[in-house]
């Protein structure tokens, strides 16, 4: 008797809920009864223009990168700070010129910006013992570098196996 009573009762609750606008989530984060929303992280969504992900990595580190120097000290400013800026938008002009190359050349600039990502790695070691930036910033950054560098490898991979 109190199944029936229950199934109309959540019945009710669902006409009531379509009746008021209210959206109904899916069943899979049911906590002690209550639905609620799955969580998700936007950030992390393919991009709408369909940029290749080698691209967006790349951009959000330089980003992190300009983000975190800001509040570096004064006296590092303008000389490794500056070289570290400079590097991650070295990072992204070799790869918007190796999308726009064919084969040989495209090889070429992808080879640049896989140097460009070891220097930056290089710098990022040196801000961190200059203490331009903390342990946790040099964390950050390095699993960044090795994201887009595995992203940069297989897009090389896969341009030499067109050729």
């Amino acid at each position: 008797m109190e199944n029936t009573e229950e199934k109309t009762l959540q019945e009710l609750t669902k006409e009531i809920d379509v009746e008021l606008g209210v959206p109904s989530y899916p069943q899979n984060g049911v906590v002690g009864g209550v639905s609620r929303k799955p969580f998700r992280i936007h950030d992390f969504d393919t991009p709408k223009d369909k940029e290749m992900a080698v691209f967006t990595h790349a951009k959000k580190l330089s980003e992190y990168i300009f983000v975190i120097t800001e509040k570096s000290p004064a006296k590092l400013r303008w000389n490794i700070v500056s070289r570290l800026l400079n590097c991650s938008v070295d990072i992204i002009e070799n790869l918007y010129t190796a999308n726009y190359m064919r084969g040989e050349d495209r090889i070429a600039w992808q080879k640049k910006a896989m140097i460009s990502l070891n220097l930056l790695d290089f710098y990022t070691e040196t801000a961190k013992t200059k203490q331009a930036i903390s342990v946790r910033q040099m964390t950050i950054i390095v699993k960044q570098i090795t994201e887009v560098r595995k992203l940069l490898t297989g897009w090389v991979k896969a341009t030499k196996s067109k050729l």
